[in-house]
């Protein structure tokens, strides 16, 4: 960034500088323009360079028609009538495209004919200093440069570019301002709407995305750095500032450099930034969405109705193994939570907690060998789950260490005793 604007910086330099034309059609000169005397004095006409010698404005408020003589570029000749105004741009007097030393005063004359009468407006220009261009090359470079290392050391770079181009708007708006009331030639609201161009779209982006990406909304950062990247392309034919005294801007010149400096420091730095910044920020989304949802804490899920055992243990009250197994760990996908229990070697089935599927089953108590059940709450009778748990007097409860073999009552030998 620091070496392609100053790459550019020394193009303008060897060229002498860009011409681009500012608000109104103004460019920024090295002279300002004035009228010293209009002899004869004819009662009623009035002559007065505008926009420090851009222009001149003539009103005639004499009895007869007042002539411009030709030689003044396309504007003449021109015949204004008794009670009329007219402004034009005078080859003979504007200091534009006119290379005029600081401290230097070059005279200019323009004829007149007044109602027959030979009238003579005798102006000057009048040379200013330059300013040191370089520096104010260097001041943008190292903006854009400082807004890019920033925001590769700041943990919230998306709010750093936030502010960065909510300045860059600010200054290029405050540019545009100062610029439009510097022309008397035409009228405000028209000449600030052209003035402004492509910065119409820049600034609302700017902005809207600002108020975004402070709100948490990362998208913002997308409109701010799109925003910023027009308003530098925008600004760098006003580079002028930096090259020539005289600029068409209502307040000191010094003000008119700063602004620009920073509408195209900020504006380039928040361009070149952005395409990291994004990218992290598009990389840390898909992060967060591409996270697993975990198991829960305790054992493996188990798909609906299903209970997650340690062992094979039959319904019935037979044990599969001659030592006790702890049934522990188990989580149903709709809710329900096997409890922690044991097959004790007489077969028995000590349930230490409450077994819900769905929450309609709640067991606490044993079953005997010979498969009575001993209910100490509510529960279904023969091992028979509700509804959601798809298992009824007979069928399988899938386990993680094995299967739950379930007797349906023809098939157990003690089901006449329940």
């Amino acid at each position: 960034m620091l070496s392609a604007l100053l790459a550019v910086a020394g193009v303008l330099a060897v060229t002498g500088g860009p011409a681009a034309a500012h608000a109104g059609g103004l460019t920024a000169t090295d002279a300002r323009g004035r009228v010293v005397s209009v002899l004869p004095a004819v009662p009623g006409l009035e002559i007065t360079a505008i926009e420090d010698g851009a222009r001149l404005r003539l009103r005639n408020g004499t009895t007869g028609p007042v002539t411009i003589n030709p030689g003044g570029g396309t504007a003449t000749p021109a015949t204004i009538p008794p009670g009329a105004e007219l402004t034009w741009i005078d080859t003979r007097s504007t200091p534009d495209g006119r290379s005029v030393a600081a401290g230097k005063t070059v005279s200019w004359t323009i004829p007149l004919d007044a109602a027959g009468t030979t009238v003579v407006v005798t102006g000057t220009l009048v040379g200013e200093r330059r300013p040191a261009a370089p520096l104010w090359w260097l001041a943008a470079a190292l903006t854009a440069t400082a807004t890019v290392l920033l925001s590769r050391r700041t943990r919230r770079a998306d709010l750093l570019l936030a502010t960065a181009g909510a300045v860059a708007a600010t200054a290029s708006i405050a540019h545009v301002i100062g610029s439009t009331l510097a022309v008397e030639s035409a009228p405000p609201a028209g000449t600030f709407l052209s003035a402004a161009g492509i910065n119409l779209l820049a600034w609302p982006l700017i902005i809207g995305g600002a108020v975004t990406t402070f709100r948490g909304r990362p998208a913002g950062v997308l409109a701010v750095c799109g925003g910023a990247a027009l308003t530098a392309v925008f600004v760098l034919p006003d580079v002028t500032s930096f090259h020539r005294a005289v600029l068409p801007f209502e307040g000191p010149a010094v003000i008119e450099r700063i602004l620009v400096a920073l509408a195209l420091g900020l504006g380039a730095g928040v361009a070149v930034a952005g395409a990291r910044v994004l990218g992290d920020l598009a990389r840390k989304a898909a992060g967060d969405s591409g996270s697993p949802t975990g198991e829960p804490a305790g054992g493996p899920v188990a798909g609906s109705g299903s209970v997650a055992g340690s062992a094979s243990v039959a319904v019935d009250g037979s044990a599969a193994e001659s030592k006790s197994v702890a049934v522990s760990g188990s989580v149903a996908v709709d809710g329900s939570v096997a409890g922690s229990g044991s097959v004790a070697e007489d077969g028995s089935v000590a349930g230490s907690g409450s077994v819900a599927v769905d929450g309609s089953v709640a067991v606490s108590g044993s079953v005997a060998v010979d498969g009575s059940v001993a209910e100490s709450g509510s529960a279904a009778a023969r091992g028979s789950v509700a509804e959601d748990s798809a298992v009824a007097g007979s069928g399988s409860v899938a386990g993680a260490g094995g299967d739950v073999g379930v007797v349906s009552p023809e098939q157990s030998p003690t089901a006449g005793k329940a």
